[in-house]
């Protein structure tokens, strides 16, 4: 039966990860193979792209058109800045793409320096001034048509060759278009890279008002969810200081500040943060960036596993973490390979590993059914998808302007663990108010069963018995005082008993008490002792009351008396304590009489007890005429399981 069931979940989670990693491509890579592999299918996203010779563009505010088609490109020259006369281009590229894939006179070109991409276009209609720009460009550039400066993100008057790009200003000078009949527009782009390489984004023609109102629009939505992770940041740390101590809280912390802070330096939101990094460059805090995704999925994976409580290898770990600081440290050093837009997203594909298998675990906790590991997994697929968008429009693979989907699914996913978080902390203070009472109850049930078992009839027959002793057999007397000693000590140790004790004290304690009981009935009275397994812990007055019920409920209603066996065993999942005896049994469907109820309602007490401070469970079961048997099963646990010495 249990290999049917894992094999079930087995099928399940497989599915379930097959389904999630599907959903979590299909939503991270349409926007990539729509915008930059499929670029007919771009129109539908208000992109026009037409591969001829001579395009027409036709600009609205409502629309952008991205400039693709074939550019000339002149390495290491600036046209304009050093007024150049007669020029040959080096060769002619498409955009966008990283000059550290071109090669002249078979060399490759080198990350860092300045070149100029030239373009004509015809047939250009627009009612409205127009810009050309290039958002999320890391390097410096100037944009310049027909001549005449139209937009640059770096002062105009500096020498754009020795510019260290903050990215905090953008200058845009909108071109009130001439709408001669040839409407044709001479196009050149100036680059300067400290590190990076050229035009990785694709060049953009937009209406000018449009493009302002929507930049602003996007800056304040930007600061506006920069705010609200603040908030549940704050809300988080007052969380876990005042309900939790526990590492799920750090790593949720841990996460919130990673997707802060990336939210806070990329795209046009390090137009503000900048001064709190002194005008670092932006193609710096572009690897920053890249190096807060390793973050943000390490985090995002820790305090799920913590939330969940699955295992998690330590090889495994290891291994990505020491993957992770590889991809984050070396380029660094290596700058040929980290400002290459290709080269950066394939070092951003090893965290795609971690991805999966987060997914795939998330799975299998779904499979199973544990609380809360659907709403994790939904949580999980958007955060790894709307990363993955966002690196994709770093590095110029979507020409659509998406800066606004990492924000956006981080808030989600921030706000959905919120209310996990809020959700358990009100279990939390439910239960805790449920075992402030239950600890009350406990309590006087403890005192109770203590009090029932100090009963007149058994201390007047084990006075009498020891009588008896004296006269016929002194050093057996002598024997049977110690053990009532003992018995009775045992019962008043329980008033102060708060936690469990190993199962051996209470089998001493039965020990004790059956020892007794045997020297008043004699050859009536067997006890069999089958201890398999002592390695576990039980509650104080558990076994010996069940062990006096069946000699006073079953072997003394017998006359010929009978046994009682008292066996413990185990397998994976329990523990297990089993009194049995072949009395004269009951039926446990029948209303106990008077002289019953007691018996009944200490059986009860002891799995009211069991049941609320161990997780144990006790079954009866009894059939007249043959017997009665009592099952205690106790969960293994670290609470139950006895510590190896």
């Amino acid at each position: 039966m249990k290999k049917t069931v894992s094999r079930k979940n087995k099928t399940v989670s497989i599915l379930v990860f097959l389904i999630s990693t599907i959903i979590t491509a299909v939503l991270a890579f349409q926007l990539p193979m729509v915008s930059y592999f499929l670029p007919k299918a771009a129109e539908t996203m208000g992109i026009e792209y037409e591969k001829k010779a001579e395009p027409t563009y036709s600009i609205f505010s409502d629309k952008a058109i991205y400039v693709t088609d074939e550019w000339e490109f002149y390495w290491n020259k600036l046209i304009i800045t050093e007024e150049l006369k007669e020029f040959e281009p080096d060769l002619i590229v498409d955009l966008p793409s990283a000059w550290t894939t071109y090669q002249i006179n078979n060399e490759r070109l080198s990350s860092g320096g300045y070149a100029t991409y030239r373009k004509v276009l015809r047939d250009v209609y627009s009612p409205e001034p127009v810009i050309i720009t290039l958002p999320n460009l890391p390097g410096a550039y100037r944009v310049y048509v027909n001549g005449k400066l139209v937009s640059t993100n770096c002062q105009s008057n500096s020498d754009i060759r020795k510019v260290t790009l903050s990215n905090a200003d953008i200058y845009n000078y909108p071109l009130s278009l001439d709408f001669s009949e040839d409407g044709t527009y001479e196009i050149i782009v100036e680059v300067s890279c400290q590190f990076s390489s050229g035009i990785t984004v694709l060049p953009v023609l937009v209406d000018n008002a449009h493009y302002e109102s929507n930049m602003t629009a996007l800056l304040v939505f930007r600061y506006f969810i920069i705010g609200m992770v603040a908030m549940f940041l704050v809300s988080i740390i007052a969380i876990s200081a005042v309900a939790f101590k526990d590492n799920r809280f750090f790593w949720l912390i841990v996460l919130c500040f990673a997707f802060l802070f990336r939210i806070m330096i990329s795209g046009n939101g390090y137009g503000i943060s900048s001064a709190f990094f002194f005008g670092l460059s932006y193609e710096i805090v572009l690897s920053l960036i890249y190096a807060t995704t390793y973050i943000i999925k390490l985090a995002l994976f820790m305090h799920i596993a913590r939330s969940l409580n699955f295992k998690i290898s330590d090889n495994f770990m290891v291994a990505i973490s020491g993957a992770f600081l590889l991809c984050v440290f070396i380029p660094q050093f290596v700058t040929e390979i980290i400002y290459d837009s290709a080269n950066y997203m394939f070092l951003q594909a090893v965290s795609y590993i971690l991805d999966l298998y987060l997914v795939y675990k998330v799975s299998v906790e779904v499979a199973k059914k544990k609380r809360f590991s659907f709403p994790f997994l939904i949580a999980s697929c958007i955060l790894i998808s709307s990363l993955i968008i966002d690196n994709y429009y770093i590095n110029g693979y979507i020409s659509k302007n998406v800066e606004f989907v990492f924000p956006i699914a981080g808030t989600i996913f921030i706000l959905m663990l919120l209310i996990i978080q809020v959700i358990r902390i009100g279990e939390a203070y439910v239960a805790e108010l449920h075992a402030a009472e239950l600890k009350e109850e406990l309590a006087d049930i403890n005192m109770r069963l203590m009090l029932s078992q100090i009963k007149p009839h058994f201390l007047y027959n084990a006075l009498n018995t020891i009588k008896y002793l004296i006269k016929k057999d002194p050093k057996t007397a002598e024997q049977v005082v110690v053990k009532f000693s003992k018995y009775l000590r045992a019962n008043m140790d329980s008033l102060t008993q708060k936690t469990p004790l190993p199962v051996e004290k209470e089998l001493e304690h039965v020990a004790n008490y059956t020892d007794i009981e045997k020297h008043r009935f004699g050859d009536r009275l067997s006890v069999v002792y089958d201890i398999e397994c002592n390695d576990f812990v039980i509650l104080p007055l558990t076994i010996q009351p069940i062990v006096e019920n069946a000699i006073k409920h079953g072997i003394n209603q017998k006359p010929e008396g009978g046994t009682v066996t008292v066996k413990t065993y185990e397998d994976e999942n329990f523990f297990f304590v089993d009194i049995s005896d072949d009395g004269v049994g009951y039926d446990v469907n029948k209303q106990p009489s008077e002289n019953d109820e007691r018996s009944h309602v200490g059986i009860n007490n002891i799995k009211v007890r069991l049941k609320e401070m161990l997780g144990a469970t006790v079954d009866v079961e009894s059939t007249v005429g043959v017997g009665t048997k009592v099952l205690i099963k106790i969960p293994k646990n670290d609470e139950t399981r006895l510590p190896e010495c």
